[in-house]
């Protein structure tokens, strides 16, 4: 018989003995999902900083534009059928394409209420946008949140229809008559005042118009609502100053000051790169300048001479044909009293007139041929 209690003590013991420890394995992570690039971060980041620079200049538009309250409850605009001269070319190159027509009404009064006109932005629904412009137009430019905020911040799916709102705005600018702008009632001053912060939003956010509407008609317009709203106190002292330069032509150089004058009213409102933008607007505008100082003797020296409306100032040729005109009248009615004006003021308004009549030359042509004749006597 077999004794293996040895042998068994023995293995006990060899198991009670502990087993070496294994090296570790070296220490070696593996991701399931790889970690972006540099350029895909790069990229990612500048995305953001895209978004938050675009929502950081609507706020800041919204604060410093809107420097006037804007008429909270507008009054309402009576329905009109648009104008018998309108063609379906203009509201085409206007609107561009029409968007599908909405279910979208009026409501029991025959009006369209503020949501619709957001509901129409939202599925760009451009024919209903046209109708409340033609009817209604205060909708488009105000409200909370204004139509064009609103539309800016639908992002790049909607920014045509911003820039159709944009140029509905610069439109009426150039619509709005005479009549509304001599009686300057309230509801036509809160349209202007809404245009003005509208067309200053999309200023700051750099909006632009279609070509076929000018690339500086967006700047030209939103001067243009500041000469209708606030002009008048510029024009009135810019007036007297040219008056007084225009009586010592040499010394004061008249149509260099109007220059001086045109330069600092326009960089009071825009950038020094979109001041550059409007050179044109500036030329017509130094232009008109000396035709107000000329049209301020000619009052003084003739009483019958009828007084220039400010709000024709830098509106194409309204001012030239304006002075024309009158001068016509004054021919026609009471040329003994036009005797009265001095011979040296004739030919100088003569020669504003004739020069700046040549509009086969740009605006700043004109202005330095009329700056040569009048600063310096030179003839041209």
């Amino acid at each position: 018989m077999l004794n293996l209690s040895g042998w068994l003590d023995a293995l006990a013991q060899t198991e009670k003995t502990p087993h070496p420890r294994r090296r570790p394995l070296p220490t070696a992570p593996c991701l399931g999902r790889p970690l972006p690039s540099n350029d895909q971060i790069d990229r990612h980041a500048e995305r953001r900083a895209n978004q938050a620079r675009k929502q950081h200049i609507l706020d800041s538009s919204l604060a410093s534009a809107v420097d006037t309250p804007l008429a909270e409850d507008p009054p309402p605009a009576e329905l009109s059928s648009p104008p018998v001269g309108s063609s379906a070319s203009d509201n085409k190159s206007f609107f561009g394409s029409l968007g599908r027509r909405s279910s979208v009404g009026l409501n029991k009064k025959g009006r369209y209420e503020p949501f619709e006109v957001l509901r129409a932005i939202e599925k760009k629904d451009i024919m209903l946008l046209h109708e409340v412009k033609m009817s209604q137009f205060d909708l488009l430019v105000t409200g909370t949140p204004l139509p064009l905020v609103y539309a800016m911040r639908l992002g790049k799916s909607h920014h045509d229809v911003a820039i159709i709102l944009v140029g509905a705005m610069s439109r009426k600018v150039n619509d709005t008559s005479d009549d509304e702008l001599a009686l300057m009632q309230s509801s036509t001053k809160a349209t202007l005042r809404a245009l003005r912060a509208n067309l200053k939003i999309a200023i700051t956010a750099s909006l632009s118009l279609p070509h076929d509407l000018g690339d500086t008609s967006l700047l030209s317009s939103f001067l243009q609502v500041i000469v209708m709203l606030e002009g008048s106190r510029f024009l009135l002292s810019s007036t007297q100053t040219l008056s007084l330069a225009l009586r010592s032509p040499r010394e004061s150089k008249p149509v260099e000051t109007a220059q001086k004058l045109m330069h600092k009213w326009v960089s009071r409102e825009l950038k020094e790169r979109q001041v550059a933008s409007v050179e044109e607007y500036i030329a017509n505008g130094v232009g008109d300048l000396v035709l107000l100082g000329l049209w301020s003797i000619v009052q003084d020296q003739v009483k019958e001479a009828e007084t220039i409306p400010l709000w024709f100032f830098a509106r194409d040729d309204r001012i030239q044909k304006a002075v024309e005109e009158r001068l016509s009248d004054l021919r026609r009615t009471s040329p003994a009293a036009l005797s009265r004006l001095s011979r040296t003021v004739k030919a100088q308004l003569d020669t504003a007139l004739e020069i700046l009549g040549q509009r086969s030359l740009n605006g700043r042509e004109r202005v330095e041929k009329l700056r040569r004749a009048l600063d310096e006597g030179k003839k041209v």
